[in-house]
């Protein structure tokens, strides 16, 4: 009988009035015998390096939106989302035949310029030897020298202007500006392009920042000197974890939040790590600017689903469920967030907790 009855709790038993009242009681110390006899653990602080956790976002520290410089069609599209591109590679091609057609008359305006003028020195050269046999008066040779002079003015200008023509006409032509990787198109072929629209986004992915907000209370306590690093959870295992190359803190602070922005640079990956990602950032503070760091065991720790919870032990040996928000694993311990202080006590087996609850 004793067995049976060391097996009952307040649970499973349905009381009554026929149900004699000492199985109650011997039900309800089953329990709290099982409670007192739970193995836990006591929630301590970190004695490791003091350091913060705060989360932000991967980003190129070379990216440009490339928009056109000219308005007319889009007639070719030669690359797509997620292609590398070497520096100078065409992009993106606009109709050009209107900006042809200005070349070529600027082309032919030029010879008739350079033809004028070559006429024009010819005359000014024979003038220039009647003048010295004294057949003609000095008006006439400055006549000459005029129409010399006005033809030279007229063939620059008409060169000038053939420059500018070809130079509209190559701006019909989007080539990359460095090599990288074509993040977004943002046209297609037959759209109108306009000046300053975008058209597509490039990045070079060979140098990357992860960029997060850290309370101005705590700008003082960052050892920008010391071994920050950065957690990728999306990442490939071997850069999963990556120190920072640098640590560079921007000069305002927002007015609203009370924020300022770190930039954190990264080392060259091999290119599992892309702008947008998510990841979390370990900066080391001193010991007097950082928060008590609290961790439990990870054997702890119950996750369903979303949801993240331990069994917290009282003094008197009642376990109850309470949700927590955790962060880095190190060896077999769990940092936790929120949830927990320091001191309470937490059950290492959560189904035996469960059941003594």
């Amino acid at each position: 009988m004793q067995p049976i009855l060391s097996r009952l709790s307040l649970r499973n038993i349905h009381l009554n009035k026929a149900t004699p009242w000492f199985f109650v009681l011997l039900a309800g110390l089953s329990n709290m015998a099982t409670a007192a006899t739970l193995a836990t653990a006591i929630v301590s602080n970190s004695q490791q390096a003091q350091t913060i956790a705060v989360e932000g976002v991967v980003e190129a520290v070379k990216s440009s939106v490339i928009a056109a410089q000219v308005a007319g069609s889009v007639t070719q599209l030669t690359v797509k989302v997620g292609d590398k591109v070497r520096a100078g590679q065409l992009l993106a091609r606009i109709d050009s035949r209107l900006a042809s057609q200005q070349v070529s008359t600027s082309q032919a305006q030029v010879a008739a310029a350079q033809a004028q003028l070559a006429t024009a020195s010819a005359e000014y050269a024979r003038k220039q030897r009647l003048y010295a046999q004294q057949y003609i008066s000095q008006a006439a040779l400055q006549r000459a020298e005029s129409d010399y002079k006005t033809a030279a003015a007229q063939t620059r200008a008409q060169l000038s202007q053939s420059g500018m023509a070809s130079v509209q006409s190559g701006l019909h032509n989007i080539s990359a500006p460095y090599a990288g990787i074509v993040s977004a198109v943002l046209t297609e072929v037959g759209d109108m392009a306009l000046p300053g629209k975008p058209l597509l986004s490039l990045y070079d992915p060979s140098a990357l920042r992860v960029v997060v907000n850290v309370p101005q209370s705590q700008l003082a306590s960052l050892e920008k000197n010391a071994n920050n690093q950065v957690l990728i959870a999306a990442a490939i295992a071997a850069e999963r974890k990556l120190n920072v190359t640098q640590l560079t803190v921007m000069p305002t602070a927002d007015p609203i939040s009370n924020m300022v922005q770190l930039r954190l640079n990264l080392p060259q990956t091999a290119g599992s790590i892309s702008p947008g990602m998510f990841a979390r950032a370990l900066l080391a503070v001193t010991a007097n600017g950082a928060p008590a760091q609290l961790y439990v065991p990870a054997s702890a720790v119950i996750r369903r689903s979303e949801l993240m919870a331990v069994y917290v032990v009282d003094s008197r040996g009642r376990a109850q469920l309470r949700q927590v928000r955790l962060g880095r694993t190190e060896g077999g311990s769990i940092e936790v967030f929120a949830g927990l202080q320091a001191g309470e006590r937490v059950a290492l087996n959560p189904l035996a907790a469960a059941n003594a609850h």
